[in-house]
């Protein structure tokens, strides 16, 4: 096994010999390893050397045939106290309540007493972690939930191995694998208990958020032919910020300075990109730049974004599986929005009739900004024109900017980056017309301004503002940006109190803030 670098500053000799003896004996490169519980579970990430496929490797606590007998009888005797604690809980906390951990350590004791069991304090920390994992935890994939790096888990039936998408390497085999489809089937369940929502051979998809930062989708074997199917999404706890996209460079200080102005005269931007390309975490981050007294309707099927706007008005889709329950579409919360007068209208992704919808919107006076899944500016202004979206041209053109986000290789990293930042100018002849007006450059990787902006001629033309005056406004959003990154203002709270503050005092806050004074 080779090591190319030292990870003694967090990896103790003993546990660096507990993660060579979990990883394969043939010839592998480790890249990484992190504790994703510190002293107990840790993520190690190697290379086959033979097959070069990247892999990802839980590691836990070990256990010995005396820990797994010892540990049946443990979880026989403590699920039904367990849950009965749960449930009187659940008659005060709502949603589902997490049991703190020092009571779950209270039973586990009583427990090894009624069993006349005597073990360390060591193996009791061991037992704990495995307790907490299988009856509170959702088992052998609790430790990818917790692992912050982890954007996707796939379980794609049993006796295959769990699948994740990793913010750092992408797509890894893990060494999960549901043995049997009982198996699978039981995480189903817990996981509709927990959302609430039935799953049976007449119901054989189960949607929804498990918590409030992930996102589950369930297919039983009823029509996945290989077996029953997880995929659950997750979102970070912590949404990013745009300081945390400066600082991470996805997008320059200059192009977010340029997109709040936009947004702050009302212009509609549409963001673009493949899937995972990292499009909602884009659209939330300059959903923070709104003026804090604006009313703002969001439409998403699955809630994602979280906005601390007084005025915000989050609005969810809803299927039916039922004849006597109307489903209620992103068609028909566009049309409830428009009646509500919002000062912003944003839908989380387009995808069919909504697209029409939504323009419609743009056309009688709202403003909004909404996602597409596609690789190009030609791609997305084709699907808008093409059914089932069947955007007319004389209402594409109120798509005022496109903002094309993609996953971009950088040496051995996989990181995201806005690669172009287009005005659009219509339609002529069935071709789209649109300047280019910030592109990436991969040599330095930087998004560099090639063209000058159209739009804001426009909004000197229709709001009357001298042209020199937006850009001396521009220039002091950009150096305001500059200076929260350089002195890390990036937290939500603080952005958004910042941005609340230059609306009030613009000379004020962005003297203190260059200074490096939080307001």
């Amino acid at each position: 096994m080779s090591f190319p670098k030292d990870f003694s500053s967090y990896i103790t000799a003993r546990e660096l010999q507990q993660i060579q003896v979990s990883l394969p004996s043939r010839d592998v490169l480790l890249k990484d390893i992190y504790p994703i519980i510190e002293g107990y579970v840790y993520a190690a990430v190697y290379r086959d050397e033979a097959s070069g496929v990247m892999m990802y490797c839980v590691i836990e606590p070990p256990l010995t045939e005396q820990d797994k007998e010892v540990l049946s009888k443990l979880v026989e005797k403590l699920r039904e106290d367990i849950l009965r604690e749960r449930r009187l809980i659940e008659e005060v906390v709502k949603p589902r309540p997490l049991l703190p951990e020092s009571l779950v350590e209270n039973y586990v004791r009583r427990a090894l007493r009624e069993l006349k069991l005597r073990v360390s304090e060591q193996v009791l920390r061991k037992y704990m972690y495995y307790i907490m994992r299988d009856i509170l935890g959702f088992g052998k994939i609790d430790p990818l939930l917790r692992d912050p790096y982890i954007e996707d888990i796939n379980i794609n039936g049993p006796g295959r191995p769990v699948y994740i998408w990793h913010s750092l390497y992408e797509h890894m085999k893990t060494n999960i694998v549901y043995e049997s489809q009982e198996e699978i089937y039981q995480l189903i369940v817990k996981i509709s208990q927990i959302v609430g929502r039935n799953v049976s051979s007449a119901n054989p998809v189960l949607e929804g958020l498990v918590g409030a930062h992930a996102r589950v989708e369930a297919v039983l074997s009823d029509v996945a032919p290989l077996g029953h199917c997880v995929n659950i999404r997750k979102f970070k706890i912590e949404p990013f910020t745009v300081i945390d996209l400066i600082t991470s460079r996805t997008l320059g200080p200059e192009v977010v300075a340029y997109l709040w102005l936009l947004i702050d005269y009302k212009f509609n931007i549409v963001i673009i990109g493949p899937t995972g390309s990292g499009k909602t975490t884009l659209l939330n981050s300059l959903l923070y730049l709104i003026r804090p007294e604006c009313r703002i309707v969001t439409i998403e099927d699955t809630r994602e974004i979280n906005l601390p706007h007084e005025q915000w008005i989050p609005l969810v889709t809803r299927p039916s599986w039922s004849p006597q329950v109307r489903e209620i579409s992103q068609f028909d919360l566009v049309k409830v929005s428009m009646r509500i007068r919002p000062d912003y209208l944003v839908v989380g992704e387009i995808r069919g009739e909504e697209a029409y919808a939504l323009f419609q919107a743009f056309a009688s006076g709202h403003s909004g900004l909404t996602t597409l899944h596609a690789d190009t500016v030609e791609a997305a202004i084709m699907r808008l024109l093409s059914k089932p979206m069947d955007v007319p041209p004389f209402l594409l053109k109120l798509a005022h900017v496109f903002c094309n986000i993609q996953r971009v290789k950088l040496l051995d990293k996989i990181v995201r980056r806005v690669v172009e930042v287009c005005e659009f100018l219509g339609v002529e002849e069935g071709r789209p017309i649109f300047r280019v007006v910030y592109r990436y450059n991969p040599l330095n990787d930087s998004l560099e301004r090639v063209e000058d902006s159209i739009m804001l001629r426009e909004i000197s033309r229709v709001r009357f503002v001298p042209l020199e005056q937006l850009k001396i406004e521009l220039e002091r959003r950009k150096r305001l940006l500059e200076a929260m990154a350089r002195y890390g203002f990036r937290d939500p709270a603080t952005v958004f109190k910042v941005i609340r503050s230059y609306y009030i005092n613009p000379e004020d806050i962005y003297y203190k803030i260059t200074s490096g004074v939080v307001p």
